[in-house]
């Protein structure tokens, strides 16, 4: 269990590291987008100065085609 957790935490940090690396943006981590996920996400997105914004064309129920938007690309 141990071992996933920190899994995850790193591929959180490389694909925040690498979304921040052009503009700020950055897309969700695969799943579902159910209320629990979407809030998280939310959250740490705002804590970070972004909103959470489902990608053009993209599936609602995806977390995935979900992106957090940075500063004046809200």
């Amino acid at each position: 269990m141990t071992r996933g957790v920190v899994l995850a935490a790193l591929t959180l940090a490389a694909s925040l590291a690498a979304g921040c690396a052009s503009n700020g943006n950055y897309s969700l981590q695969n799943g579902d987008a159910n209320y629990d996920a979407i809030k998280k996400a939310s959250e740490d997105c705002k804590a970070h100065g972004g909103e959470i914004h489902l990608k053009s064309g993209g599936d609602s129920t995806e977390l995935n085609d979900y992106q957090c938007k940075m500063g004046k690309g809200k």
